[in-house]
């Protein structure tokens, strides 16, 4: 069995995903919006070579998941909070997944939803470039049109191949969704795609460094870090905004940020620490965030300002 001793809510994922990739397990897997556990802690237990990760939105339903599975004394499946669009492509070796699975994803019809669905073009880069030469994509959904769509956009990546639409498909283990649908007498669409040739994503190289900059010139008051609150920049898909601020009895200054990436949404704070000659901007290591477009852009411009001479 794969030594994984427990669940963790992104504490680092990136670094323990990384610790999975040198243990190397024979099979690796993902299933995104994972609801209330069943299918991983099924498919988990049913693979103790193997390591499953589960990526899901709703605390809620990560909480009863890492419930569920500790109760089963499942060891090879980690749960991740957060958005798959981001986590697939920052914290996952390229081309290391096996299978991908999703039961039954919402298919988000309105038009301002288009960036969260599976059809995007974004998701199906980070999709073929997380899977392995041969790697499966799974998706179930009780709607016919969802279904279609599907069956139509996923294939247009030149990566990846549909295999078959299954309709009704028997299988090992149902979900509480695929219960409650099959009792109403709907239809099931299980839809498989293949990866048949290799493909990296192009995703962004994360620097070892975190984001860090020294200001040469006299560290900035509180009063002048407070005056920043409210300011917001970007562009409609990419935005972030600057909160409140805090100081230390040390003199050391949090900035708290919220950025927003393609509705991925985050919240953490930048570190202004006082030097002899100036003061050193970096982000605040407890609550490091997923180096985004925003984050980037947020970071740039606190540095920026600081600098400016002129304030």
């Amino acid at each position: 069995m794969v030594p994984i001793n427990r669940i963790f809510l992104n504490e680092d994922p990136e670094h323990e995903i990384a610790l999975m990739a040198k243990i190397d397990p024979p099979f690796r897997a993902v299933e995104i919006g994972f609801g209330n556990g069943e299918f991983l802690e099924h498919v988990a237990s049913a693979n103790p070579e193997g390591v499953f990760f589960g990526i899901e939105v709703s605390l809620q339903c990560v909480m009863k998941t890492v419930k569920r599975i500790q109760n089963s004394g499942c060891e090879n499946a980690r749960v991740l909070l957060g958005d798959a669009r981001f986590l697939l492509g920052e914290c996952f070796p390229p081309e290391w997944l096996h299978s991908v699975y999703m039961n039954f994803p919402c298919p988000w019809p309105k038009t301002r939803h288009a960036k969260r669905r599976v059809t995007f073009s974004g998701f199906t880069e980070v999709l073929a470039g997380s899977l392995v030469k041969g790697g499966i994509f799974e998706l179930l959904t009780d709607d016919r049109i969802y279904a279609e769509e599907v069956a139509r956009v996923i294939p247009a990546h030149p990566a990846l191949v549909m295999e078959k639409m299954y309709l009704n498909p028997e299988r090992d283990i149902q979900t509480k969704y695929e219960r409650r649908w099959r009792e109403q007498g709907k239809e099931i669409f299980l839809l498989r795609f293949r990866k048949n040739t290799p493909f990296f994503s192009g995703r962004r190289k994360r620097e070892e460094e975190e984001l860090h900059s020294n200001i040469e010139r006299q560290c900035p008051t509180l009063a002048r870090i407070q005056s920043l609150a409210g300011i917001e920049r970007g562009e409609q898909s990419c935005r972030w905004v600057f909160k409140d601020s805090y100081m230390s009895s040390s003199g050391v200054m949090l900035l708290e940020t919220i950025t927003s990436d393609e509705g991925f949404r985050q919240s953490f704070f930048i570190r202004i620490v006082p030097r002899k000659n100036g003061c050193l901007v970096k982000m605040d290591a407890p609550s490091r965030p997923f180096r985004t477009p925003a984050v980037v852009m947020a970071f740039e411009k606190l540095v920026e300002d600081l600098r400016d001479e002129t304030i």
